[in-house]
């Protein structure tokens, strides 16, 4: 058995070693480019290499957000078209002061995101499509929702390819669906109506970069990109209606 001195002479001595090596290592790494600083780089990058990235992984440069329009009928039958309502916006104003917001304060951004992605996977044509009214006249009058046969059958005709691309209509649409979901029952909470017809606009702004971050003239445009209109043909839980009723008073939107 080592004797309790000795062993922490080993101890004290393997210690000073290794933060000699660590020392001596920093040293070349952080000198002028050598044969031996690209050697130690290489060997010790795996370990030690951090980049300004760990703090902040997905640094974005676009500000975008959901906005949704709503349409309903008067009392005289008329078709009434609601203002814009940026749904980004409001679910954000409940963020500040909350060190670890919940997830649903930011729903609106994530479904945007990943209706955006399915929307980008499609071709120029078929977005041109997509971008238009979902909504036909029905036999005996009135309107419906353009059936998703219909849909497949137009966004496919389009496409590059026929017949292949039908994975990437099918996860768009689907989406587009539920995006339809989401916007009916937001609006019919915020606005307490009847809703008929609803559509959706992703707005992205960019500010000025670095080099210009003093400068007042706006450097990058804003964009917009607007979808027609989906018809309502859905009945509301009274359940979840009253969850977004909540929802929207505790985020201050209440109308």
């Amino acid at each position: 058995m080592v004797p309790p001195k000795r062993a922490a002479r080993i101890a004290a001595a393997v210690s000073i070693a290794l933060i000699g090596v660590y020392v001596a290592g920093t040293l070349v790494i952080v000198s002028p480019t050598t044969p031996v600083r690209g050697a130690v780089v290489a060997a010790a990058g795996p370990y030690f290499t951090q980049k300004w990235n760990v703090f902040a992984p997905s640094i974005m440069k676009t500000n975008i957000t959901f906005s949704v329009q709503a349409q309903w009928r008067d009392a005289d039958g008329t078709l009434v078209k609601s203002d814009w309502v940026n749904v980004t916006k409001l679910e954000q104003q409940a963020v500040p002061g909350h060190a670890e917001p919940s997830r649903i304060q930011k729903s609106s951004w994530n479904a945007m995101l990943a209706y955006n992605t399915r929307y980008l996977a499609l071709d120029a044509k078929q977005r041109e499509i997509v971008r238009d009214t979902f909504i036909q006249r029905a036999d005996g009058g009135g309107y419906r929702a353009q059936s998703a046969e219909s849909l497949i059958a137009d966004l496919d005709a389009v496409s590059k390819s026929p017949g292949s691309g039908q994975g990437d209509i099918v996860r768009f649409l689907r989406y587009d669906y539920m995006l339809k979901e989401y916007a009916t029952a937001f609006s019919t909470a915020y606005f307490d109506q009847d809703v008929e017809r609803v559509r959706w606009r992703i707005d992205r702004t960019r500010p000025n970069d670095f080099d210009n971050r003093f400068s007042e003239e706006q450097q990058f445009d804003d964009t917009a990109v607007t979808f027609g209109w989906r018809h309502v043909d859905d009945v509301i839980d009274p359940e979840t209606l009253a969850v977004y009723r909540d929802v929207i008073a505790r985020y201050g939107g209440a109308r």
